[in-house]
């Protein structure tokens, strides 16, 4: 059977792709190697009776045009929203109702100032002009996430007042330390904006990540309020209804489908063959896959320029290599902190282990050295707090994101360490925790190498490739296809390693399915 157009890989990128598509009139067919929906935005059962978000671990970034296009909240989404709580050695925290790096004015002011000024009176001075600042590059960078990369002259002629401007220049021209020190002078406050891409916070040119996720956290093309907490039910939730408003337009779908290739005949795609044999003839072809493993196992090298594909090798995609761990626990932790918090506000809150840039820059030297990070930064989730039908009765499941490993140890190898990763994470958490050890019934670590088999993710890369300056915006992947259209006519792309970056937003998949649609009318 032919298609109008065949998605290689059925995440939730290719997904959206896949419902404008098929809104648009086209045929189209996504074909998933494993045997489930979703990519990396899932909800499994990694320990008996236990359902964990396994890679993406809240929503956060989604956006609202494409929740309202794929009708999801009338589907059944409901979005649990979370505070967050940053843990201190000596019993302090930082309790917010959202996450200080990123919010926008206006965004529960007063009640940040208040906790911010624990730590510096001058510092909850300092955060209306924060505010102020990333306020501005929300409306500077929001208007470019559901369209094609901007080129940086396009963003300057975009900006609405000298201000604008000069809040680019320091984007461009200072390293996110730089700005932090602006602002804030506790330890605390200086560590804030800081994405899992930004390996050493002192580079020039590392606020430009910070730019666009602050836009994807803040920016609305509707005027709803973008979601940050839990999807009810796991996030393949999201995945489901969006599957379901795919199937309403037409879409089709088949699991345990491996690609082998992307068929190119006379220099231009024409369909996939399976890793079966069976080969689908389509007009188009999107990869919802890597950058670096779309050009290096997808396509055979005869149909690619060697120069380019020498550039795909050097894309930097070992920066942003984190670990998953996911825990079973039998009862819900307690904190080692000063009072002052309801258990609700415990109970509630995104756990943040990262005391201030010492923390940070210690943890990243282990990484860039090969060594396991004896401190790893924490970002721990509890989202049975607010659906238990993801553990059973009265026990809940702890999922915590650890922001940097090294793809490969310098020493031994990841299955000879894993268990010696396990126990730095485990003496953190004692560290600020009162019953860890005693509330975990099991856990599971996945470590880059686990994610890149397990999840086809090159170097266990969750956003695809690194978001360092040479690598976003109208750079990412690399120049000649950040368009979405790749070097071979009727090939495109469409996942996370494409503008404007990854998490779970939909917009790299909304955009690819926009160039396809304006070459289709052609």
């Amino acid at each position: 059977m032919n298609y109008d157009v065949i998605i290689i890989g059925g995440g939730h990128n290719g997904l959206v792709a896949s419902f404008y598509l098929g809104k648009a009139g086209l045929k189209v067919l996504v074909v998933e190697a494993r045997s489930i929906i979703g990519g990396c935005c899932i909800t499994e059962e990694l320990i008996p009776g236990f359902h964990f978000s396994t890679c993406a671990n809240v929503v956060w970034a989604l956006r609202p045009q494409i929740i309202k296009d794929m009708g999801l909240v009338k589907r059944g989404l409901t979005v649990d929203h979370r505070p967050f709580l940053r843990l201190m050695p000596d019993g302090r925290y930082l309790f917010t109702g959202r996450h200080l790096a990123t919010s926008a004015p206006g965004a529960g002011l007063a009640e940040a100032q208040k906790e911010v000024a624990k730590f510096s009176k001058a510092d909850a001075e300092a955060l209306p002009r924060w505010q102020e600042f990333t306020g501005r590059l929300v409306k500077i960078f929001g208007p470019y996430l559901l369209k094609n990369p901007p080129h940086l002259h396009e963003i300057y002629a975009g900006c609405k007042d000298p201000e604008d401007r000069r809040v680019l220049d320091k984007i461009l021209t200072q390293s996110m330390a730089q700005i932090a020190d602006e602002f804030f002078e506790s330890d605390v406050m200086r560590d804030v904006g800081v994405a899992a891409d930004i390996g050493d916070i002192n580079e020039v040119g590392t606020g430009l990540l910070f730019a666009v996720t602050t836009a994807l956290g803040n920016y609305s093309e509707t005027g709803d309020s973008v979601f940050n907490g839990f999807a009810r039910g796991g996030m393949s939730r999201i995945s489901d209804l969006m599957v379901q408003a795919a199937k309403e337009q037409g879409v089709e779908f088949r699991t345990s489908s491996p690609v082998k290739r992307v068929v190119v005949t006379g220099g231009v795609a024409q369909g996939v063959e399976l890793v079966s044999g069976e080969v689908i003839n389509a007009r188009y072809v999107a990869s919802n896959v890597d950058p670096k493993r779309t050009f290096q196992q997808l396509v055979q090298p005869q149909d690619l320029d060697p120069k380019f594909l020498g550039r795909v090798r050097k894309l930097k995609s070992n920066g942003a290599a984190g670990l998953k761990m996911h825990c079973a626990l039998s009862e819900m932790l307690e904190y080692k902190i000063q009072p002052g918090l309801t258990p609700v506000q415990l109970r509630e809150s995104t756990l943040l282990i990262c005391p201030d840039r010492a923390y940070r820059e210690a943890c990243w030297a282990d990484v860039v050295r090969g060594d396991l990070p004896k401190k790893p930064i924490i970002a721990g989730f509890i989202p049975t707090i607010f659906d238990p039908s993801l553990a059973p009765a009265g026990k809940h499941t702890f999922s915590m994101y650890l922001t940097w490993a090294p793809v490969t140890p310098r020493q031994g190898s990841w299955k000879e360490r894993k268990a010696e990763m396990a126990e730095n994470v485990f003496r953190v958490l004692d560290q600020h925790t009162t019953n860890f050890r005693k509330a975990l019934i099991d856990f599971i670590l996945f470590t880059p190498e686990d994610l890149d088999k397990r999840n086809f993710l090159t170097d266990g890369n969750i956003h695809h490739l690194d978001a360092t300056p040479s690598q976003i915006l109208w750079q990412r992947p690399l120049e000649e296809v950040a368009n979405y259209r790749t070097t071979i006519p009727g090939f495109y792309l469409c996942g996370s390693g494409s503008h404007p970056w990854g998490e779970v937003s939909g917009a790299p998949g909304h955009n690819g399915a926009q160039a396809i649609l304006a070459d289709w009318k052609r």
